[in-house]
């Protein structure tokens, strides 16, 4: 074979290209991340050179799916994880897990791990998108899908369920059963959860005509949600009588679980004293007691869904906006009953 008839080299892709051999090796195999204007230039030189890498068995390795989670000591996430694991091993994907906290430092050296390493796709659960995640996915051509959170931009994925309905829905409940001076506990009153929970809340209870009072939605220290639960109960159980609430939303189901101990260490009961609703039907809240009237949101199905739409992305990587609304019903149980059985203050 001559020189002007012999097959392309990785050495003259890399030439060509004006990039190093590493740099046409991690592209080719997969193995690390390339920024945009070199993945271009390289696949603009393996089109001129023709040249066709042999692909051999340990080549064609697993992606990687990086999922970066909030507390697993909040039961939520670990069911959306089991989901996420299901699916991913449907596709050959291997997960790397991540747990965020609210620390900055953190959230960078997250994002440092992972401008260091292939990863063929990201999921961002129980936080906004923090500083830097977006830029990481852009830089590097990442697809990333947000659970419960909403964001419009090119790559990205979100999977979600209406706030403000699923409050809604917590709401009338409790005011079909004739409550009407109602709590709302939150440790996170600023998060878009949160707000849209509240905006949910404030509607039907305007519908009918009535208001959250700001006594009835104190500020609780973020901490711990159980603990942030009993906290802020024990804040409402200190109220009058004539302006405590007779029910309460809680933010979620570990926050609900903390209020219900704090209404029972108080010496009261649930549902006779205080009816008590949650967010998210985790496993635990069917075994309280008592058992615990929450709305559900279907956890391992928004794991599958979020490996999905992953692949979808990596089809189609100029998809925007792709955003899957999920249903949230309201699953009655013992923790209400209507104001006329309660034991009025």
């Amino acid at each position: 074979m001559t020189e002007n008839t012999r097959r392309p080299t990785l050495a003259d892709v890399a030439r060509k290209a004006n990039v190093s051999m590493t740099s046409v090796s991690r592209l080719l195999n997969n193995s690390g991340p390339i920024k945009q204007d070199t993945r271009h230039r390289i696949e603009e030189a393996i089109a001129a050179l023709g040249y066709k890498p042999k692909r051999s068995a340990a080549s064609r390795t697993s992606g990687t799916i990086a999922v970066l989670t909030g507390s697993l000591l909040n039961p939520y996430f670990p069911e959306i994880v089991r989901g996420i694991q299901e699916e991913a091993d449907n596709h050959e994907w291997v997960v790397a897990l991540f747990t965020l906290t609210d620390h900055p430092q953190h959230q960078q050296q997250i994002l440092q791990r992972l401008s260091k390493r292939s990863v063929d796709g990201i999921v961002l659960m129980g936080s906004a998108p923090f500083p830097g995640l977006v830029e990481l996915r852009d830089r590097y051509q990442i697809p990333l899908v947000i659970i419960n959170r909403k964001l419009v931009h090119r790559g990205v994925g979100c999977i979600i369920v209406d706030f403000g309905y699923a409050g809604y829905q917590a709401a009338q409940h409790l005011i079909g059963l004739q409550h009407t001076r109602l709590g709302f506990l939150t440790p996170y009153p600023n998060a878009d959860v949160s707000l849209g929970r509240q905006r949910g809340i404030e509607a039907a209870l305007a519908a009918a005509g009535l208001s959250l009072r700001p006594e009835c939605r104190p500020v609780i220290t973020p901490g711990f949600d159980m603990d942030a639960g009993f906290h802020g109960m024990g804040i409402l159980l200190a109220l009058p009588d004539d302006y405590r609430p007779t029910a309460v939303i809680a933010y979620n189901d570990a926050v609900a679980m903390g209020a219900l101990h704090a209404v029972v260490a108080h010496g009261l009961r649930v549902p006779e004293d205080i009816s008590i609703v949650g967010f998210d039907d985790i496993a635990l809240a069917a075994h309280t007691i008592p058992p615990l009237t929450t709305i559900s949101q279907p956890k391992y199905r928004m794991g599958k869904l979020a490996v999905q739409t992953l692949y979808q992305i990596r089809q189609d990587p100029e998809h925007s906006g792709m955003c899957t609304v999920l249903e949230s019903p309201l699953v009655v149980r013992h923790s209400t009953v209507p104001l006329a059985t309660s034991r009025m203050p």
